[in-house]
């Protein structure tokens, strides 16, 4: 996790549509938010956030229209996984879901779904000793999210005719890095506007635009 320096930088231009008008240091300045933004002048970014639980950081590419700063990680990060281990037979209409030692979570488990009759995918969760909320329909895949930043990680097709006892492993892969593509950051004045996690983020100039 890098920190973001509150160091001036030199030559920066007033906002305007071309794209080194916006380069520069960005930081949070809002409680209980932390991290910060680089916008460097050769067109690469740096970024760190930290929200609750959630701690992430990227680097990349970012362009700028006149109106919007869009970040794209690269290298891209690989998404953390869950492999299915097994799949054991439960009552019909149960689906229960457990996680190898290493998963290093204690708390509920949401989950993408689709069920029998329900176009759309839908989010279940689970209750205590794993077993997942279904709503009473029947289940027809399920895939679980990373706890906290909510990523899927892998769908697993099952079989209506039965229940499942599901053992996942998990891969945590380049958990905490950000897989942005084309992120869309938004101008206030000389602040930059990122949603993310259900909140809104400010990135305040750090060198005051000059």
């Amino acid at each position: 996790m890098f920190v973001i320096l509150s160091a001036l930088l030199l030559g920066a231009a007033p906002v305007g549509t071309n794209p080194q008008s916006v380069a520069g240091l960005y930081e949070i300045r809002t409680m209980e938010v932390g991290g910060g933004l680089e916008l460097r002048a050769d067109g690469r970014f740096r970024y760190a956030l930290e929200y609750g639980a959630a701690s992430e950081e990227a680097e990349g590419k970012w362009t700028y229209d006149g109106r919007t700063v869009r970040l794209t990680s690269e290298p891209m990060p690989k998404a953390p996984a869950f492999e299915l281990v097994r799949d054991d037979m439960a009552p019909k209409g149960q689906v229960w879901m457990t996680f190898e030692k290493g998963f290093n979570w204690n708390g509920r488990v949401d989950a993408l779904a689709t069920a029998q009759g329900v176009p759309d995918k839908g989010l279940v969760t689970t209750e205590g000793g794993g077993r997942v909320d279904s709503g009473g329909r029947i289940l027809t895949s399920i895939e679980p999210l990373v706890p906290v930043y909510g990523t899927p990680g892998g769908a697993v097709r099952l079989d209506p005719s039965r229940g499942h006892r599901l053992l996942f492993r998990f891969h945590p892969n380049d958990v905490g890095k950000a897989a942005f593509r084309g992120e869309a950051l938004s101008l206030e004045g000389k602040d930059l506007i990122l949603h993310r996690y259900d909140t809104k983020v400010r990135f305040v100039r750090a060198d005051n635009g000059r």
